[in-house]
């Protein structure tokens, strides 16, 4: 936290508005995205995770410093601004963290580089869902789980969605937020 209150004066990495709720609002949303993965049906046996949007590092560090003793897991952060990606890489590097982060869009991520099979994505406040469906296509495969923290839009993000998208979608209650939630959706295939 100090980190990012350090960084916040050069960089906005945060809405100046919730900076005295950093734990709450940010590190807590991300958290529980752990939570999830680790209730779920999803095999730790998985390796890639990929965290597109990850601005301030959320939720993206986040689960890779709660998930740091998984020595199988790879995280890869994906953030256009490069002034968020020296933070990314500060706080990787303070906290020995194995993470690979790329100044870009993710949709030119595959010009200059090749990943493995991805097997978790996630977001949070980047796109829409319709947006991130087409984000996340390149990587899809039958495995592939995402993991989306959503506000209070997401019945009408959903059923926009659904009209060009097939997908299996769990809709879970933010514990940080009361119109909040976190969508888990795998099965993504287009219509």
């Amino acid at each position: 936290m100090e980190l990012l209150r350090k960084w916040q004066n050069a960089v906005n990495l945060i809405a100046p508005s919730t900076i005295d709720d950093i734990w709450h609002r940010h590190i807590g949303d991300s958290a529980q995205i752990v939570d999830i993965v680790n209730k779920s049906d999803s095999p730790y046996n998985r390796l890639n995770w990929i965290d597109i949007g990850s601005g301030g590092g959320f939720p993206g560090l986040v689960i890779a410093i709660l998930m740091a003793d998984s020595t199988d897991m790879h995280f890869q952060l994906v953030e256009s601004n490069g002034r968020k990606c020296a933070f990314l890489a500060d706080v990787a590097r303070q906290l020995d963290l194995s993470v690979k982060i790329h100044n870009c869009r993710i949709e030119d991520l595959f010009d200059y580089t090749s990943l493995d099979r991805v097997d978790f994505i996630s977001a949070r406040a980047l796109a829409s869902l319709n947006h991130l469906f087409e984000l996340m296509e390149l990587f899809v495969h039958s495995d592939l789980r995402a993991y989306f923290l959503k506000g209070r839009d997401v019945k009408a993000e959903l059923l926009q969605a659904e009209t060009g998208w097939n997908f299996t979608c769990k809709q879970i209650k933010s514990r940080t937020s009361s119109d909040g939630c976190l969508l888990e959706v795998s099965g993504l295939q287009r219509k």
